[in-house]
């Protein structure tokens, strides 16, 4: 067994250099040595310092009649133990994405609280690298009450992003209370948080029954009109009385005071209202952008943009149009262009490492990924590239299948690629994690599908038409892809968007149809036609991004 000096070592790392010289002379007065598996070692420190810092190590080092003691720590391993022990004398926990399991299960057994604030907000920071699911089941393994209100915190302000991971419908009744009931909650509007726990409920409707009328009575039940309370609110099972009561809060003014509702004001965190946002469709050949006048139900355009590309991707993210590869007058491009919607100009961004066309793209955990295509001298593409601010576009594993003319949808913290083309059409779905930087097949398609389009939509992937017409969706908790009744007018490049809980079909190439899935019916329905045909990218946008300066 050797002797541990890295603790030392750490120490004169962080600390200041005019303490240097004091922290080197009172480490050779050690007066406690702890023995720790894995690997063996000797970590030595001062029992002073560490009786302070930790309860669990006052208790331990307790009755010594200061005789240098020699313990054995068996359930924390070396390093973790070494990073704490560093923490007892500069109040730094080194953590790192590999190890804060480590270092928060064992900051919890030495009970140095701020050792495990620590921990908790650096999960918090680097929630898109340390994953959602990986946090939940760290909170839900260590119990930790620190970790639980950060997480609280965390799902007040991206509620509408904690509702589209699988680990929400798994929620208990008491955490989606305690979700819900948040009047600083961030939601566009209640029907958000309305439409959150009807799939809470669906999801497991047997065992949610009976705690279902506490969950609904934390809604903000007057925000909803009169028709959406006695008929969506009215039909939950228990929750007649709540509909009732809040009807006669909205029609009777003069009986307010006798009525019981825990909630009568909208949230603070209320963040859009419904008609503060904006559906656009940008057609991919013209460049034009046309806006959607729910009011009026007609399409108006709003600008047109010079392009001069064609087979590119386009994303939008972050008050930016993303346009990604493609053609420019038959030469092969690897150029990517921010075009940003104050400003209404392009600006230059990082080239990929490939040129590409007729290739997919998407965002996930505010990284842009440039998935296949074909590219001159290389063919069909299997290759990915990621693109960050920090770090421009790097390559990620390959694709198990090269392919073009695939659909793309980022879900529940990974990537999805389905069908397209590499000399045979494809019914095949690939799914991408991030984490561990592998594909992995998933189960296939009903039928084929090359140039495709896909969203998701109410916790389901849609793929919509390309050559063979057909419509299927994914429900991943049974793991089966179903088709649904085929868009009306069988087009291709079709802009799907799923938007105030209705899935919409926008164009398609030689299409100006608009239509919305009547899922209850499994039949579309036509809406007013968008006044040029053709492929579209469809996206929504705050209106205030619309006006002009």
């Amino acid at each position: 067994m050797a002797v541990c000096n890295m603790t030392r070592q750490r120490l004169l790392e962080v600390i200041p250099d005019g303490a240097k010289y004091f922290i080197e002379n009172i480490l050779n007065l050690v007066d406690v040595s702890f023995i720790l598996p894995n690997p063996p070692s000797l970590i030595t420190a001062h029992r002073l310092i560490l009786s302070a810092a930790s309860p669990y190590l006052r208790k331990l080092l307790e009755g010594d009649d200061g005789i240098c003691r020699l313990i054995e720590i068996t359930d924390i391993d070396s390093d973790t133990f070494e990073r704490l022990i560093t923490f007892c004398y500069t109040g730094k926990t080194l953590v790192t994405i590999d190890n804060v399991d480590r270092m928060l299960k064992a900051a919890l057994i030495l009970q140095l609280k701020g050792a495990v604030a620590n921990c908790a907000d650096f999960i918090i920071e680097n929630i898109t690298d340390f994953t959602l699911q990986r946090a939940y089941s760290l909170e839900k393994e260590t119990q930790c009450e620190i970790l639980n209100e950060k997480m609280l915190a965390y799902e007040t302000r991206n509620f509408m992003h904690v509702t589209q991971s699988s680990e929400f419908l798994d929620f208990d009744a008491k955490k989606m209370q305690a979700i819900i009931e948040r009047d600083n909650l961030h939601v566009r509007c209640e029907n958000d948080v309305f439409n959150a726990v009807k799939r809470w409920y669906e999801h497991n409707a047997s065992a949610r029954k009976q705690q279902l009328p506490n969950v609904v009575a934390c809604l903000r039940l007057t925000q909803f009109d009169i028709k959406f309370i006695m008929t969506d609110i009215y039909s939950l099972p228990g929750c007649e009385n709540l509909a009732v009561t809040a009807v006669m809060w909205k029609t009777c003014p003069l009986v307010r005071s006798k009525l019981t509702l825990r909630y009568i004001e909208k949230r603070d965190g209320q963040i859009m209202f419904p008609d503060e946002e904006s559906l656009l469709a940008l057609n991919l050949q013209t460049g034009t952008i046309y806006q959607y006048n729910k009011t009026e139900n007609l399409w108006q355009k709003w600008v047109d943009i010079e392009i001069n590309l064609r087979d590119y991707a386009t994303i939008f993210m972050d008050e930016n149009l993303i346009f990604v590869g493609g053609k420019r007058d038959r030469h092969r491009s690897n150029e990517v262009r921010s075009w940003n919607f104050k400003t209404k100009t392009f600006k230059q961004l990082p080239g990929m490492n490939l040129p590409r066309y007729h290739h997919c793209v998407t965002t996930l955990n505010e990284k842009i990924y440039a998935i296949g295509g074909c590219s001159d001298g290389f063919g069909i593409l299997g290759s990915v590239e990621m693109y960050s601010v920090s770090n421009g576009w790097k390559s990620v594993s390959n694709m198990i299948t090269p392919r073009f003319g695939a659909c793309i949808v980022a879900f529940n913290h990974k990537i999805y690629v389905m069908g397209g083309y590499n000399g045979n059409k494809l019914k095949s779905v690939e799914c991408y994690d991030p984490i561990t930087n592998c594909w992995t097949q998933c189960v296939d398609m009903n039928e084929t599908h090359h140039f495709a389009s896909a969203t998701v939509h109410n916790g389901q992937i849609f793929v919509l038409g390309g050559y063979s017409g057909a419509v299927e969706r994914y429900d991943p908790q049974i793991n089966k892809w179903t088709e649904i009744c085929s868009l009306s007018n069988e087009s291709w490049l079709t802009g799907p968007i799923s938007i105030d809980n209705q899935l919409w079909a926008v164009g398609g190439v030689d299409s100006n149809c608009v239509s919305i899935y009547d899922e209850q019916n499994d039949k579309w329905i036509v809406k007013r036609e968008i006044p040029q045909k053709g492929e579209y990218y469809c996206f929504t946008v705050p209106k205030v991004l619309l006006k002009s300066e």
